[in-house]
């Protein structure tokens, strides 16, 4: 009768220990997937940056155009395409772009460009007047993996030299 019920808190205790081990192993693979879906999510970002980093500060300085004064450049409201404009040629072009992406590995990325003028004496803060400042920032969601609305936020400020 003992023996009994030594087999029967033996398999009490095995099958609790068994069961933590695979809550364990659960909480594990899920870590992994969520920093890996952050990682892959920043490596989206990153590219996309350097695509929009890589262009001309303003419409009014693309190719070999200068200009000497913010007031010569575009209107915070008029960022984005211009008219009918097919190609990205400028900073401020990206203003509400928006993409889905995928990887080989995770799907439904969703990336969001803004692009406002920055302060001159503090480029942390916004502005709506014309600066030689813009702030070019990439908000990263993806709703399967990123449970945070603003999970991630990719900012730059790009500076115009003459």
């Amino acid at each position: 009768m003992i023996q009994n019920i030594l087999l029967i808190g033996a398999f009490v205790l095995l099958s609790i220990t068994i069961l933590n081990v695979n809550d364990l192993m659960v909480t594990t693979d899920q870590s992994f997937i969520n920093n890996e879906s952050e990682i892959a999510g920043l490596g989206l970002a990153q590219s996309l940056m350097a695509e929009i980093i890589a262009l001309a500060f303003d419409e009014k300085t693309t190719g070999n155009l200068r200009v000497r004064t913010p007031l010569e450049l575009t209107l915070s409201s008029d960022f984005g395409p211009h008219g009918s404009e097919p190609v990205k040629d400028d900073v401020d072009d990206y203003q509400n772009y928006f993409k889905v992406m995928n990887t080989p590995r995770i799907d439904g990325y969703r990336l969001e460009v803004k692009v406002t003028y920055a302060n001159t004496f503090n480029p942390k803060d916004d502005i709506l007047s014309r600066s030689f400042l813009k702030r070019v920032k990439i908000i990263v969601t993806n709703p399967k993996f990123m449970k945070n609305p603003a999970s991630m936020i990719l900012s730059t400020v790009v500076a115009y030299y003459k």
